[in-house]
């Protein structure tokens, strides 16, 4: 039988700090997109703008299947955008499924 391969999601609700400006929002959340040429395996990267809680915005990274999670959070790409990211946000909250 063979093996069914389910997608990976890594979903992020965000909470930027307060005075943020929202092209600088927006500048961040698009660096999610370019993670798609640039790790292999991640399918699509899409931010959500609308307040859920105290979040304003999410962001959901769909990869081929569940395997490119594990190499999804030391890449050095991701690191790329945790460092864009990191400096403009007060909370995030993440769920890998």
């Amino acid at each position: 039988m063979e093996e069914i391969k389910l997608p990976g999601q890594h979903i992020v609700l965000v909470e930027f700090n307060d005075g943020v400006a929202e092209d600088a929002k927006m500048a961040a959340l698009q660096s999610v997109h370019a993670l798609q040429g640039k790790i292999e395996g991640v399918t699509s990267g899409k931010d959500f703008s609308g307040p859920a809680g105290d979040g304003t915005h999410s962001v959901i990274v769909t990869m081929r299947d569940k395997r490119v999670l594990a190499e999804y959070g030391p890449h050095p790409a991701h690191k790329e955008v945790q460092s864009i990211i990191g400096p403009i946000v007060k909370t995030l909250w993440v769920v890998d499924s």
